[in-house]
């Protein structure tokens, strides 16, 4: 992809990128050219990452090992972008529990307006400003989810702070077009993830669509700056097409409600929901 190195620079931030689809996105990235500074908090799986995509591709990496809860994180991770000329910003780290939404903990709440919303917001308006003062163009993508674009239960905040991404990305995409940046939203369905396995989802006679990371980053950066939001696969397109045009509202929430049902049920009626922080999105 030219584009890359011709309007986005050498180098791309990816904000989770240790396993699953972080590690798929700077693979993609690396298979282009592309020099990675990487994120995550998992030090391990970070380091292995490095290694692998430096030997791989003959790349340069830079780790940056912090958990994007905490206050400093944007800072750090715009301090980094900055000193490396980065104009490249990838975000695709999110917090989500499976659960019903009073058994949340004060700390789950901190941890999704943390993660989901704040370091998310306050990266991408430093990084949009910084560009904007060294007159550079540059590309954001952020990595959402369809449970945005229609609330499932048992996963209300998760839904809500994915909601606030696609509406941002809306909303900034003319405003900072004008600027040379490009913002693109891609609202995946489910992806095969370590995450998401670990959460042993139950199967009735449909099982959904369950993608590959690799497909899911290809197609994502093939749409950075071509569409404002993207939706990988097929099918996920023709079922978010289905559930918000063709049927109404409350029909459409009760088939995902059903749906969360059959997955996840049993799971909450045993009191045996565990929290994920995703490095690599899973729902």
């Amino acid at each position: 992809m030219t584009a890359l190195n011709g309007r986005y620079g050498d180098w791309a931030l990816v904000a989770g990128a240790a396993e699953g689809l972080g590690k798929a996105f700077c693979c993609a990235l690396a298979n282009q050219g592309a020099n990675l500074i990487l994120v995550d908090k998992k030090t391990e799986a970070l380091i292995g990452l490095a290694e692998e995509l430096e030997k791989k591709f003959h790349i340069q990496t830079k780790r940056v090992n912090i958990d994007l809860a905490q206050g400093e994180a944007a800072g750090r991770c715009l301090d980094e972008a900055m000193l490396y000329d980065c104009r490249l910003l990838i975000y695709i780290a999110a917090f989500s529990k499976i659960s019903r939404f009073t058994d949340l903990g004060q700390k789950d709440l901190h941890q999704f307006v943390s993660v989901n919303i704040s370091t998310l917001l306050y990266l991408i308006h430093g990084f949009s400003k910084a560009l904007i003062s060294r007159r550079k163009p540059g590309g954001i993508l952020i990595v959402s989810s369809l449970a945005g674009l229609i609330g499932p239960p048992y996963v209300a905040v998760y839904a809500a702070s994915k909601a606030f991404s696609i509406i941002l990305t809306e909303s900034l995409s003319m405003e900072l077009r004008k600027e040379g940046i490009d913002i693109t939203v891609c609202c995946s369905g489910t992806v095969s993830t370590p995450t998401y396995w670990k959460g042993n989802p139950s199967f009735g006679k449909r099982k959904p669509a369950v993608m590959q990371p690799d497909a899911v980053a290809r197609y994502a950066l093939k749409k950075l700056g071509a569409k404002t939001m993207c939706i990988p696969g097929f099918k996920n397109r023709l079922q978010y097409f289905f559930l918000i045009n063709l049927v109404p509202r409350r029909w459409a929430l009760r088939l995902i409600h059903n749906a969360m049902n059959k997955m996840y049920g049993a799971q909450l009626t045993n009191n045996s929901s565990d929290s994920y922080y995703l490095s690599s999105k899973g729902i």
